[in-house]
């Protein structure tokens, strides 16, 4: 009896601790190492329902609009959808989509200017060709902010480019 209360204590502690590796999302703080271009995107407005976040910021909405932009960034192409208004303190949901190129290793997205000082930079949550993360504008916003994307491929090549939804 005593070997099999050891065995399930066991493996019940590591099924826990494989969870909750898998719950946290990667913050980055750094600054891109690469130049940044503005990125040639084409928004188009869709309609969608609203969503309600808990125990998060709110998410600053006009009209509950979403705008999909779609991006090449280090050979890779993405579209883009960004559901929210720049605002301060404002949760953005951005929802990436891969569409051709090869892989990315990192995809990170922040609120703010090109350097992301006093931004947060998030890496997204990756299911295969679809990514998604909930970027937070900071407090105090600089001129001319956006939402930044930063793809970083295997051979350690970044780029990032700025999204720029309509308020």
């Amino acid at each position: 009896m005593r070997n099999h209360t050891t065995f399930l204590t066991i493996f019940s502690a590591l099924v826990f601790l494989t969870c909750i590796g898998c719950g946290g999302e990667d913050v980055s703080k750094t600054t891109p190492t690469a130049t940044a271009k503005p990125v040639t995107s084409t928004p188009s407005i869709v309609d969608s329902t609203p969503t309600t976040p808990t125990d998060k910021p709110s998410i600053v909405n006009n009209n509950n609009q979403q705008y999909v932009n779609t991006v090449t960034l280090a050979g890779i192409t993405l579209q883009v959808t960004v559901q929210g208004v720049i605002a301060p303190k404002a949760m953005i949901d951005v929802r990436l989509l891969q569409t051709a190129g090869g892989s990315a290793s990192a995809i990170r997205v922040w609120v703010g200017d090109e350097s992301g000082v006093g931004s947060v930079k998030i890496k997204t949550h990756s299911h295969g060709a679809s990514s998604h993360a909930q970027a937070q504008a900071p407090t105090t916003l600089p001129a001319n902010s956006a939402v930044w994307v930063e793809v970083q491929t295997p051979s350690g090549a970044k780029e990032s480019g700025k999204i720029v939804p309509k308020q």
